[in-house]
């Protein structure tokens, strides 16, 4: 009987030490969900992720929990994508609170765009930070993220390299995909609540309007815009992000006898979601 279960204690830890890294992985912070999908199509189960801003939550306005700030001083890498405001409030302290933690930028060295919306005689301006929902820059975002990596797993590059030409290929088949979807529609206008898609326009030859900025509430002098760009573009869909108010949205729409459709530019599943977008923007151009 002692040596049955002896055999069994053996055989248990043999299985446990299949994977030395089961206890010890990195931890990779990041601000947003598609984040995590890149991080994981490479890394694969090699490395812990902490996502910052949850499912549902504005970027613009999150507040990092004292449970998130406890894990984040266990991460050796954190990955910015340069400019949320959620990034802007908190990198500081989260700087402050592990030293040793390595801070990249995604966004560094991409072409951005400003962004500048006015409300009466004031004015607000500031750096598009939506660089996920562009193929083109979202190619870019997982090289960086790939090469940093590299240099925390370098024992797995292997697989990494493998994981990371799969990325890519997806990455491309998806910019194909869209291409093909929109190719007709260049140079037509939508009409969004937030102006997250400026990049992704950017990338199809679109031209993106919006009534909001940075989550604040649009002046009547430029709802009536709107309204008139709708009805002068025939535009008869107005796309607002899940976790934004759409009132002011229905307000337009039913102005323009048109309708509000949702979508989520901060889904996990982040080809899925911009497959979903361009569906949505297609009939759009078609209506």
């Amino acid at each position: 009987m002692k040596r049955i279960f002896i055999i069994i204690l053996l055989a248990s830890l043999i299985s446990c030490g299949k994977d030395p890294k089961g206890t010890n992985k990195p931890t990779i912070a990041l601000s947003i969900l598609p984040q995590k999908y890149f991080v994981e199509a490479i890394a694969d189960t090699l490395v812990n992720i902490v996502v910052m801003v949850p499912p549902g939550a504005s970027p613009a306005t999150w507040e990092a929990t004292p449970r998130q700030m406890t894990a984040l001083g266990n991460a050796s890498v954190y990955f910015m994508t340069g400019h949320l405001g959620f990034e802007n409030a908190w990198m500081p302290k989260i700087r402050k609170l592990n030293d040793k933690m390595r801070v990249v930028d995604l966004s560094e060295g991409m072409d951005l765009f400003g962004i500048e919306h006015r409300h009466g005689e004031h004015s607000h301006s500031g750096i598009d930070p939506h660089i996920w929902l562009s193929p083109e820059r979202a190619a870019l975002m997982a090289e960086k993220t790939y090469e940093v990596l590299k240099s925390l797993l370098p024992e797995d590059l292997e697989l990494l390299r493998a994981n990371y030409n799969k990325l890519m290929q997806e990455i491309a088949s998806l910019d194909k995909y869209i291409t093909e979807e929109l190719s007709a529609y260049k140079g037509s206008t939508f009409l969004i609540f937030h102006p997250s898609l400026a990049y992704y326009a950017d990338d199809y030859g679109l031209l993106q309007e919006s009534i909001e900025y940075e989550g604040k509430e649009p002046s009547p002098a430029h709802m009536k815009q709107m309204i008139d760009l709708a009805r002068e573009k025939n535009i008869k869909i107005i796309f607002v992000q899940q976790e934004f108010d759409i009132k002011n949205a229905q307000i337009i729409a039913k102005e323009i006898k048109g309708e509000v459709v949702q979508i989520n530019p901060l889904a996990l599943d982040w080809p899925d979601e911009l497959r979903n977008i361009t569906i949505k923007l297609k009939d759009t151009f078609k209506k």
